[in-house]
C-alpha cells in the first residue's frame, strides 16, 4: 500500500521514499538516491518541494527535466 504522502507527490521523477532517503529518476536508467539526516527533513522536503509545482523547484527535478527537453533521455 502507498504511504498517504506518495498521494501529495506532483514530481514526475519521484520514484518513492524510504527510511532518510528519497528515490527519483536519474540518469542512463539509474535511480538518483537524494538523503536526509532524519526523516523530519525528508518530510520536510517532500511536503515543500516534490509536492508543489510539479517539483519544479528541485536541482534534481531540473536537470532531468533539462536531459528530457533535450532529447539526451527517452521520453
Amino acid at each position: 500500500m502507498a504511504k498517504f504522502i506518495e498521494r501529495l507527490i506532483e514530481c514526475p521523477f519521484y520514484l518513492g521514499e524510504g527510511d532518510r532517503f528519497i528515490n527519483c529518476e536519474g540518469e542512463d536508467g539509474k535511480k538518483h538516491i537524494k538523503a536526509f539526516d532524519n526523516n523530519t527533513q525528508k518530510s520536510e522536503y517532500e511536503k515543500g518541494i516534490c509536492s508543489i509545482n510539479g517539483g519544479r523547484a528541485c536541482n534534481h527535478y531540473k536537470k532531468i527535466n533539462r536531459l528530457y527537453e533535450t532529447g539526451k533521455l527517452p521520453k
